[in-house]
């Protein structure tokens, strides 16, 4: 009846495992205790055994005291909303200390990745009793795609230095990350699109039934808005109408696998250049006032608008591998979408290009 609770205290005591790391300081300090145990048994030297036993004591204190600074530690990750690759983003790390009386010294929190820590870390001076603190730590991932967080690994030094008590942390996550963006500029899309809007912009209103108001968007045809709506609500609202066409863009992307390796011989590059080309390219066309769409071979997202928009394409554009040129499938357009303006990104050996066109036959052209 008083074992087992006992075992029970003693699992809570030791759990999660610990691990114990020497510093130089801790090995030097050994070394000289040892010497001096030596000298003290070999000597009788009633001093020395004094002094033996305080160092000994120092020690068991270090270790005490450590194991009381990692006790009852919450620690959580705080991921950013949108991560973009070879650009640096912050991942803040949060701890709690659930001690009612006692605070924590001098503590560093790394993440793990592949149970191996990564190169940065926080370092938190003093967590008082009952409070939380959060700092961040900047890393850059190189590459797109899903990107996978083991733990976390918490370790102090307290109070003397001698040794590096450290727990790992059971906290896995899932980074999404989107392509890396690429400077484009209006006019590299304007070369293109500028002739397609002149056309869809004497097409775009009073065609259809009345459907709904929204917010005006530059390009829109100050015909449409709706005088009464905008006075009231203090924006401008324009009238849309059922089967407006009008600035609409498919971005379709060239997902084919290319014959021929790049000059740095690899395989990945222009195709990773085009991925980057084309979420940078939409991006800037919904900051426009655009309604985006997505097409690769086999897939198609529909025309939209906003933030929701922009995180399905990037999402799509993450996770979009290159296929063989047996496996192409040409995405297929609803019907009313069919003749709205495509903007192509095709695969290069030195540099991805874009090219405009119309929708014909119900699949990009």
């Amino acid at each position: 009846m008083i074992v087992n609770p006992l075992r029970s205290r003693l699992r809570r005591w030791f759990r999660p495992p610990r691990r114990f790391r020497l510093t130089r300081e801790g090995k030097w300090f050994i070394g000289a205790t040892l010497i001096l145990g030596f000298a003290a048994v070999n000597g009788g030297i009633n001093l020395l055994f004094l002094i033996f036993g305080m160092l000994l004591c120092l020690l068991l204190a270090n270790g005490f005291l450590s194991e009381a600074s990692l006790r009852h530690l919450v620690v959580t990750r705080r991921l950013p909303a949108a991560i973009h690759a070879r650009t640096p983003f912050l991942v803040g790390i949060a701890v709690r200390n659930a001690k009612k009386r006692i605070p924590t010294f001098s503590l560093e929190v790394e993440d793990m990745v592949a149970e191996k820590p990564v190169d940065r870390r926080c370092f938190y001076l003093k967590v008082p009793a009952g409070r939380e603190q959060e700092t961040a730590y900047r890393r850059t991932l190189p590459r797109r795609g899903i990107h996978h967080l083991s733990g976390l690994r918490v370790s102090t030094r307290f109070p003397f230095g001698l040794l590096r008590r450290s727990m790992d942390v059971d906290a896995p996550a899932e980074l999404l990350v989107y392509p890396a963006l690429l400077p484009v500029t209006d006019a590299v899309l304007a070369s293109g699109l500028a002739e397609l809007n002149d056309r869809q912009s004497t097409t775009r209103t009073r065609r259809g039934e009345f459907e709904s108001l929204r917010e005006f968007r530059p390009g829109d045809d100050p015909r449409d808005i709706h005088w009464r709506t905008s006075a009231r609500r203090g924006r401008r609202f324009v009238r849309q109408f059922e089967g407006n066409t009008g600035r609409l863009v498919v971005v379709a992307l060239d997902d084919a696998q290319p014959k021929e390796a790049s000059p740095g011989g690899d395989r990945a590059a222009p195709f990773e250049a085009a991925v980057s080309l084309a979420a940078s390219a939409a991006l800037v066309l919904l900051r426009q006032g655009y309604q985006v769409g997505l097409a690769t071979s086999g897939a198609f997202l529909a025309p939209g608008a906003g933030n929701i928009q922009a995180s399905h394409i990037l999402r799509h554009l993450a996770l979009v591998e290159m296929r063989p040129a047996a496996e192409m499938v040409p995405a297929m357009l609803p019907a009313a979408l069919r003749g709205i303006a495509v903007l192509r990104v095709l695969q290069g050996p030195q540099a991805p290009r874009l090219e405009t066109s119309r929708a014909l036959a119900g699949r990009p052209s």
